[in-house]
């Protein structure tokens, strides 16, 4: 359930996580590179570290999305920073594990004719220590980069809960019974809106249900449901039912005390244009 989750407790990871990105930034800028079985041993370590950083960081990206924390202004933009967090570490460990493929382990190669194994050693080794030496850099930027962000999230996230608490939430919104059966075929496989026939526009939701486009712009106007404007329409934009459209659902039913149970609706032809596909409300 959403509210477990204990958003100072979340904060305060976020804030150790910070310090962690930091040692580990800190160990690989002041690493010596020394090809072979000694750099293999020096390497593991900081490998596998940098795949425990990852960990955290999406642990928190995905408590956060479930919180209620994800109702909250500003939310948005701290959830896609956490997530550009897991992708910095996840490079940094990339870049770790490169520089552990480039160094050359102290073996042997095929035996063949007037072969100088120490040559052969000491010409690879020349080569592996700049590329190593490039993957190491990256991964300490990367690890630079997250400890930053970790500072900022932390900030930014109380800012926007010290913020929801100085300016509590609205009552819901009431909602007429068209709106709620809009909202319900949303909120149960949400819809895409697209261009169909001589550019007219239609919302339709997974099982065909279709909503005007009246409806709709009735329940976007209000902050009920949020369209993503980054697709191109012809392409079919997703809609998705916002938390104030949540609670709007939930006190429509408080308030009604209604179930739905499946009409015949009216035809799009009757209406001239794509309707909500009407449900019978039995009263409890």
């Amino acid at each position: 359930m959403t509210d477990a989750v204990d958003l100072h407790e979340q904060i305060n990871h976020l804030r150790h996580l910070a310090p962690d990105f930091k040692a580990l930034h800190d160990r690989v800028r002041g690493l010596t590179v020394a090809p072979g079985t000694h750099a293999l041993r020096q390497l593991t370590p900081l490998v596998l570290k940098s795949q425990e950083l990852v960990a955290k960081a999406l642990v928190s990206l995905s408590a956060l999305d479930t919180s209620p924390y994800a109702a909250v202004s500003g939310s948005r933009q701290a959830l896609t920073a956490l997530g550009a967090v897991v992708s910095g570490a996840s490079l940094a460990s990339c870049d770790l594990a490169h520089a552990l493929a480039a160094n050359p382990l102290d073996s042997t190669g095929f035996a063949g004719p007037h072969q100088d194994e120490d040559s052969i050693r000491n010409a690879r080794h020349a080569r592996a220590v700049p590329e190593m030496e490039r993957h190491l850099a990256d991964a300490a930027h990367h690890l630079g980069l997250c400890e930053t962000a970790c500072h900022d999230l932390v900030a930014g996230i109380s800012r926007d809960l010290e913020r929801a608490s100085l300016n509590p939430p609205q009552a819901p919104h009431k909602i007429s019974p068209t709106q709620y059966e809009a909202l319900r075929a949303l909120a149960e496989g949400g819809a895409t809106m697209q261009t169909r026939g001589r550019g007219s526009t239609i919302v339709l939701t997974p099982d065909h249900t279709l909503i005007t486009i009246a409806t709709f712009q009735s329940l976007d106007k209000r902050g009920l449901v949020h369209l993503d404007t980054s697709v191109p329409l012809y392409q079919g934009r997703g809609i998705t039912v916002t938390a104030e459209g949540q609670r709007a659902l939930a006190q429509h039913r408080a308030r009604t005390g209604t179930t739905t149970v499946p009409a015949a609706g009216p035809t799009a032809a009757a209406a001239g244009m794509p309707t909500v596909v009407v449900k019978r409300e039995v009263r409890r």
